[in-house]
């Protein structure tokens, strides 16, 4: 049997793989003819002759499928999408194999063991998930399932058992007592400081692994002007706390860039390898700037982007002078304190919010594509941003639509994706 022969019965013989398990495989049994070759050289046997594979070749490699296929068939459970579930949608997402790496640092710091656990990029969004183990901590930082949950208790959950949802009071009193933690309010990619842009946000929880601290992020790259591409350096400071005096710019300009940018610091921060390969490819964008005309002003989709994991739509608004009027001859000036004094005055957000928190994404027809998920991530006077899962096949015609009564109110719909794009 020669090497084609016999990849193909492999291939018919087993379902399809991650792309990171094939490669793994692949990268094995070419080590294993490489050593075969080497040995062929040393010893003058023949143990390969030329295109075929061994009988010893094809007995490892076919242990080596059978072992490693196992793993395989059962897609790898990503905990990081456990707490972003309202981002990502239930579960680990289908593409995530193909993104997502793991184990990417470790280091022990203040009686703390730093861990990397999981990161991944899809062209928009960095997401990461990182613990925090205080050595010193022989109790639980999760809370109990009574605590967590009270009177909604699952049925059938064990009410003393330890949940991830919760985080004990003193756990991040403990860290800082270690002099460990997020100290500063940058990141630095490839040695280039970014601040949490907008739609960025992230969760501490508790588990039940003595003195962990489990915390999971999601940064925009896209809204700070980031991407990553290939192998890139990302530093976070979580390390070794630092003293906040000595990174003043008044005092100590030498720290920042000619942009004002922080430069990376020399300690307290944790710096990590994520391969991005060739993601930026392999994201879909629309334009569609359609402009639509409503009550409140007119509306366009300036840009849905369609990711390997996600999906993120952002719409452009102008409110009209008239339905400014017509709203605060209604409800006021603005918004005002407990005393009655005005805050800030009302403006395209407060207009437009009826229609933005109804929305929903639709196809031609009005049916919802994403039943069930609340896209709605953010808005402001002149912008609003809708994210949803991953859409493996895009329909023909989708629109944001307000949801009345169940119904999709196509009349005031919002073209993301015309006929044809």
């Amino acid at each position: 049997m020669n090497s084609e022969q016999f990849k193909s019965q492999m291939a018919s013989a087993l379902s399809d793989v991650p792309e990171h398990f094939h490669n793994r495989v692949e990268m094995t049994l070419e080590t294993i003819v490489d050593q075969e070759e080497a040995m062929k050289e040393s010893t003058k046997k023949a143990i390969k002759t030329a295109g075929r594979f061994s009988f010893r070749t094809a007995v490892i490699a076919f242990a080596l499928i059978l072992a490693l296929g196992a793993a395989a068939v059962a897609a790898v459970r990503w905990r990081l999408f456990d707490q972003l579930s309202f981002m990502t949608g239930p579960g680990t997402p289908q593409n995530a194999d193909s993104l997502m790496q793991g184990n990417l640092y470790q280091e022990t710091v203040n009686d703390v063991e730093i861990t990397v656990r999981e990161a991944g990029y899809d062209g928009r969004t960095l997401f990461l998930q990182y613990s925090y183990r205080m050595l010193d901590v022989d109790t639980p930082f999760g809370v109990t399932a009574r605590e967590a949950y009270g009177d909604r208790l699952p049925q059938g959950m064990d009410p003393d058992s330890i949940v991830t949802e919760g985080l004990r009071e003193d756990a991040l009193d403990l860290l800082d007592a270690h002099h460990v933690g997020w100290w500063i309010d940058s990141l630095w990619i490839n040695g280039k400081a970014m601040g949490m842009s907008d739609n960025s946000g992230g969760m501490e929880s508790g588990s039940a692994v003595p003195g962990e601290i489990i915390v999971t992020e999601y940064w925009r790259l896209d809204n700070a002007g980031f991407t990553m591409n290939g192998p890139t350096q990302i530093s976070l400071p979580i390390g070794e706390t630092q003293p906040l005096s000595d990174y003043g710019r008044k005092n100590h300009p030498e720290k920042y860039d000619e942009n004002g940018l922080l430069k990376l610091p020399e300690k307290g921060v944790v710096t990590f390898t994520y391969d991005a390969k060739d993601i930026l490819s392999q994201v879909k964008t629309l334009r569609p700037n359609v402009e639509t005309k409503l009550r409140e002003g007119t509306v366009r989709v300036s840009e849905a982007a369609f990711t390997p994991l996600m999906t993120y739509i952002t719409l452009d608004m102008q409110v009209s002078p008239e339905a400014l009027e017509a709203y605060i001859q209604e409800n006021g000036e603005g918004h005002q304190d407990e005393a009655g004094n005005l805050l800030f005055p009302y403006s395209g957000m407060d207009v437009f919010a009826e229609w933005i928190m109804a929305a929903e994404l639709v196809d031609g027809n009005g049916n919802l594509v994403f039943p069930g998920h609340f896209g709605q991530n953010g808005y402001g006077s002149e912008w609003a941003e809708f994210l949803y899962p991953y859409l493996e096949t895009l329909p023909a015609e989708m629109y944001l639509a307000p949801i009345v009564n169940g119904q999709a109110d196509m009349t005031r719909a919002v073209a993301v994706k015309p006929v044809n794009r």
